[in-house]
């Protein structure tokens, strides 16, 4: 139970390495065999990193991939799902060698595409291919960056464990297809006037429709100091709002708490950063000023992120020496992660607690599920 996460997809930025080094040869139809030099060679390395990358090869889905694929296309290209899907699935004809046998379909819609589109960008057409297989694993811990947005995706990657990044302060969702901002406490972005639910439409005047949320963050983001001009649709606005953002550090806090009726207390972490293991030993302490009965820890739709945070927050509900999870290679070499001693720890010993997940709680908040219930102090 302890290393269920590990069944999650590592992170595929390596397949962006593949991109500096991308030839392709133009397609001519779906019955040819194959050709001395493959152009698509890059896609079936694309799959063989993901099988070697994945820590229970029998999870993966070829089928969801392809599938992946094939709907990335018809976006691609504005294609009708009919006839394209029951011809690709008509296809017939050999594959070139170098073709994953599950990956047949892949093939024949990457072909039908250059068919019905024989001047289209190569790169472009291959790293949507990319995006699409990754997209359809289903995998929520999964993700394709570009050679150009692994920086970037490297830089926030880092920056979410450290509990900090440059930028203006407000989180952003996808609403059918609009971008709707949600300003942090007292950051830069609350400050200049951003208010909840704003729509954003375009940042220093480049339309975001369209565009990537990487490239849309990496646009928002900068250096302290500098000003970021973004325009928004608000509510009740008959225009579009534009407001000067100033960027800053801005700190994260991955946990919110309170105390609900009944002396029972309620922590939700969003994520593991550095900064997690206090962040939750302060609250603690906080809702144990209260004479706290019970006690709930939220995880629901927790990626996971620092190990270290999560084994702090374990070692404040089990004892030292407990094992918080392991982690087990295909060769059967077990590495195992025990609560350490912590001389500040709480007497939280007869307070009950329930764990609250769901079907996008992954990684470490998995694993510290799962250490709380194998131990029995969850119910």
């Amino acid at each position: 139970m302890f290393h269920r996460s590990c069944r999650r997809l590592l992170r595929l930025s390596i397949i962006a390495v593949f991109l500096l080094t991308l030839s392709l040869l133009a397609c001519t139809q779906v019955e040819e065999t194959a050709s001395p030099e493959n152009e698509l060679d890059l896609v079936w390395e694309a799959w063989t990193a993901i099988e070697e990358n994945y820590a229970s090869p029998s999870q993966l889905d070829a089928e969801s991939a392809t599938a992946g694929v094939l709907e990335r296309l018809m976006r691609l290209g504005e294609i009708s799902p009919y006839p394209f899907l029951t011809d690709v699935g008509r296809a017939r004809g050999q594959t070139p060698p170098g073709v994953p046998p599950d990956l047949r379909d892949v093939w024949r819609g990457i072909a039908m595409f250059r068919l019905e589109n024989p001047d289209f960008a190569q790169p472009v057409l291959v790293e949507a291919v990319l995006d699409g297989m990754v997209r359809g694993l289903g995998d929520p811990s999964a993700g394709f960056v570009t050679a150009e947005q692994y920086p970037m995706a490297q830089e926030q990657l880092e920056s979410s464990q450290e509990g900090s990044y440059l930028g203006i302060g407000t989180g952003i969702s996808n609403d059918n297809g609009e971008l709707r901002l949600s300003p942090f406490r007292d950051s830069q972005a609350e400050k200049a006037g951003v208010e909840e639910g704003d729509v954003l439409l375009a940042v220093d005047g480049i339309p975001v429709a369209g565009q990537a949320m990487d490239s849309i963050a990496e646009r928002v983001r900068g250096p302290a100091g500098t000003k970021v001009t973004l325009q928004l649709r608000r509510t009740g606005e008959p225009d579009p709002v534009e407001l000067d953002v100033f960027r800053e550090n801005v700190e994260l806090n991955t946990i919110n708490s309170r105390l609900v009726p009944g002396g029972i207390g309620h922590i939700w972490i969003s994520r593991f950063s550095d900064a997690t293991g206090d962040q939750v030993y302060s609250a603690l302490e906080e809702l144990d000023q209260y004479d706290m009965l019970a006690l709930i820890l939220d995880l629901r739709s927790n990626p996971g992120g620092s190990a270290a945070a999560a084994s702090e927050v374990a070692g404040q509900f089990l004892p030292p020496g407990s094992l918080f999870r392991y982690v087990e290679d295909r060769e059967g070499a077990r590495t195992e992660d025990r609560i350490m001693e912590d001389v500040t720890r709480l007497d939280l010993e007869d307070i009950s607690i329930a764990v609250l997940v769901n079907d996008r709680t992954s990684g470490e908040a998995e694993a510290l599920a799962a250490a709380l219930q194998e131990a029995e102090r969850v119910f």
